[in-house]
C-alpha cells in the first residue's frame, strides 16, 4: 500500500483503501491487523451462507473468508488474479475480507470522515462511514468491521469457546475418526459414532423421501434411510460433481433403536488426532454452531472438519428421518435388535484390497494414511521394505505389502492407502491398493483357515492370515494379522 496524507493540521485517522469489482472501498487501520495473498487452501464450510468463501488456517487460527462482492451486491467484474485478503479484527473476533487488490494508507482529517447513522430497530449497514477526500471529489465508502462481525452469518470465535477449546487442550488421548468427502471437502465422524460403511446398494423407496432422504435400505433387518449428506450440507449431487457412482459410499450411524445412512462420495481414510490438535470452529449462526467438533489441519493444504455426532444425532431433520423410519418398520427394527443379541460378540472390520479383498480388524489399526512419495528408501534393507515415513514426528517403517507376498507390483498408487499398525512400540505402514469399506459383523461367522492355505512365489502368507469371516452376500473374506507380518518384517530387518 502505498501512503497518502490528507491532514492539513487537526487530529487524523488513518484508514486503508481497497478495489473491489471496480469499487474503491476504506477500512481503518486500527481495525485491520494484516493482508494475506488469497489462499487456495480456503475449506469450504458446509451449511453456510453463498458469501461465506471458506475457511483460511492462519498460523493456528481458523479464519472465515467472506465474499464482499455477494455481501455487498456488487457486480462481478474486476476481478484480479493477485486477489487479496485483509484481516479484519475487532473485539476478539477476526474475519477475512476477499478484495481484488490493495490500495493506500490514508492520514484523513476527522472532519472529512462522515458518519453513517443506524435505523433504530433495523439491520446493521456493512458501510459505517464516507470519506471526503480532495474537496469533496473523490468519495471512499468506509467497512464497519463491527457491524461486519455482527452479521447473523458471519462466523466468529466466540471468548467463552476459546476457554472451552483451551479446556479441551489438557487432554492428550489421541483419537480415530473416518474422514470422507462431500462436495470436494474433507469431513469426519469420530470411529466410535460409525456402525459401518457400505457401497451404495439399490436403495428402496421411502415413504419420507424429499430432497435430502433418497431412500431406505434393510441392513439386516434394521431400516436405514439414507441422507444425501452433500443436499443436507447444501453441496452439489454427486451426479452434479463429477463423482463416480463406484467411489460413493454410505456411512451407517446407529444408536440405540435410532438408524441413518449418509450418502458421501467417497470414503478417504481413518486420521488420528488428539483434541489439542483440532483447530476451534467459528460459528455461523445459532442453528449450526455445534455441528461441527474442530478442524484438522494438514500440512499440504486444506484440513478435515470433524463432526460432532451427538450434533447430528440432535438435527432436528435427522432425528424426524430416524424416528419415522423407525416407527413405520417398528417390527423389522425389533427382530433386527432379538438377532444382534443371539448372535452375540460384535466386530468391526476395515476391508482392504491388495489384489483381493482382505480384512483387519479396526482395533489393530492406528489410522489409514493416503500413499505419500516423500517416503526415504533405507539402504541395505529387504526388498519389501519402501523404507521411512515421517507421520507427525514419528517414523514409521512402510512395508511393501505387494513386494512380501510375491505380488505383481502396483500398477497405479492414485488410489493406494498406507495402514499404520503398532507392534513392540514400533509403527508400521501396511502399503495396500485401495481401502473399501468397514463394515460391522456379529458373532458366529468367524472360521479358522485349513493349515494347507495357499503359497504364492514360495512365500508363505499362512500364518498373517489364520482366520476368515463370511461377509452376508460377498462370500468369505481372509483376515490380516498384522502383528504376525510386523514380526517376520521385524525379523528380516535385524538379520
Amino acid at each position: 500500500m502505498n501512503h497518502r496524507s490528507q491532514s492539513a493540521g487537526g487530529p487524523v485517522e488513518l484508514y486503508g483503501s481497497f478495489h473491489l469489482a471496480g469499487t474503491e472501498l476504506a477500512l481503518p487501520v486500527a481495525a485491520l491487523q494484516e493482508v494475506v495473498n488469497h489462499s487456495d487452501a480456503l475449506t469450504p464450510v458446509p451449511l453456510a451462507p453463498p458469501y461465506l468463501l471458506g475457511l483460511f488456517n492462519l498460523r493456528g487460527t481458523l479464519i472465515p473468508v467472506v465474499d464482499l462482492r455477494q455481501l455487498l451486491r456488487l457486480p462481478a467484474e474486476g476481478e484480479g488474479t493477485a486477489r487479496k485478503i485483509a484481516i479484519v479484527e475487532t473485539d476478539g473476533s477476526r474475519v477475512g475480507l476477499q478484495f481484488d487488490g490493495t490500495g493506500e494508507i490514508l492520514r484523513v482529517p476527522a472532519d472529512q470522515v462522515i458518519a453513517i447513522e443506524t435505523v433504530p430497530g433495523s439491520n446493521p449497514s456493512a458501510i459505517g462511514a464516507v470519506l471526503k477526500l480532495d474537496g469533496g471529489e473523490r468519495i471512499l465508502q468506509v467497512l464497519s468491521a463491527s457491524a461486519l462481525l455482527s452479521l447473523r452469518d458471519v462466523p466468529h470465535l466466540a471468548k467463552a469457546e476459546v476457554r472451552a477449546t483451551q479446556q479441551r487442550a489438557q487432554q492428550g488421548q489421541r483419537r480415530q475418526n473416518v474422514s470422507f468427502k462431500v462436495g470436494g471437502t474433507a469431513l469426519a465422524l469420530p470411529m466410535g459414532a460409525i456402525q459401518e460403511i457400505i457401497r451404495v446398494p439399490a436403495l428402496q423407496h421411502s415413504p419420507f423421501a424429499d430432497d435430502v432422504c433418497i431412500g431406505l435400505l434393510n441392513l439386516r433387518g434394521a431400516t436405514v434411510p439414507v441422507i444425501d449428506f452433500g443436499t443436507f450440507l447444501g453441496f452439489a449431487r454427486a451426479a452434479e460433481s463429477g463423482v463416480s457412482a463406484d467411489e460413493r459410499r454410505i456411512v451407517v450411524l446407529t444408536r440405540g433403536d435410532q438408524h441413518f445412512g449418509l450418502l458421501v462420495d467417497e470414503v478417504a481414510s481413518i486420521v488420528a488426532c488428539r483434541e489439542d490438535e483440532l483447530l476451534q470452529m467459528p460459528s455461523y449462526g445459532s442453528a449450526h454452531r455445534s455441528m461441527f467438533a474442530g478442524y484438522l489441519a494438514h500440512d499440504s493444504g486444506a484440513g478435515v472438519l470433524l463432526i460432532d455426532a451427538d450434533a447430528l444425532f440432535a438435527n432436528s431433520r435427522i432425528a424426524t428421518l430416524a424416528a419415522g423410519h423407525r416407527d413405520l418398520y417398528r417390527n423389522a427394527a425389533a427382530n433386527a435388535n432379538a438377532a444382534g443379541k443371539r448372535g452375540g460378540t460384535r466386530q468391526t472390520l476395515v476391508t482392504f484390497r491388495i489384489g483381493h479383498l482382505i480384512g483387519v480388524r479396526i482395533g489393530e489399526l492406528r489410522e489409514v494414511i493416503d500413499y505419500r512419495d516423500d517416503v526415504v528408501k533405507t539402504p541395505g534393507l529387504p526388498n519389501f521394505v519402501r523404507g521411512v515415513l515421517n507421520l507427525r514426528g514419528e517414523l514409521v517403517t512402510v512395508i511393501d505389502v505387494r513386494a512380501m507376498y510375491a505380488m505383481p507390483t502396483y500398477e497405479d498408487l492414485a488410489r493406494a492407502k498406507i495402514l499404520i499398525v503398532e507392534h513392540r512400540a514400533e509403527k508400521y505402514g501396511l502399503l495396500v491398493d485401495s481401502v473399501e469399506d468397514i463394515v460391522t459383523l456379529t458373532g458366529g461367522r468367524q472360521m479358522t483357515v485349513p493349515t494347507l492355505f495357499t503359497r504364492e512365489g514360495g512365500t508363505s502368507a499362512r500364518n498373517d492370515m489364520r482366520e476368515a469371516v463370511e461377509l452376508p452376500g460377498q462370500g468369505t473374506l481372509m483376515l490380516l494379522d498384522p502383528a504376525s507380518l510386523c514380526e517376520r518384517v521385524a525379523e528380516a530387518v535385524a538379520v
